[in-house]
């Protein structure tokens, strides 16, 4: 079942159609979001299991992260 975007009418894939049903967002297509994608890293601070950490767009935390995740490994 494939929804149309509240602001164009395009088809959303059915995939993101469920995520948007989700989180409760706007029907929106890839198009007509306003969000960024977010740069992430894995973090094993943990010897069974690692997380994931969200850093954001900003090109300084994103090099902080990355020194980290380096130092990390």
């Amino acid at each position: 079942m494939s929804e149309p975007c509240v602001f164009c009418g395009a088809e959303i894939a059915p995939e993101r159609a469920d995520f948007l049903r989700d989180v409760r967002r706007p029907m929106k297509c890839m198009s007509c979001s306003g969000e960024r994608p977010k740069v992430c890293f894995t973090s094993y601070d943990h010897k069974t299991a690692g997380s994931l950490v969200v850093v954001g767009n900003d090109p300084e935390q994103i090099r902080l992260a990355k020194r980290a995740y380096r130092r990390e490994r």
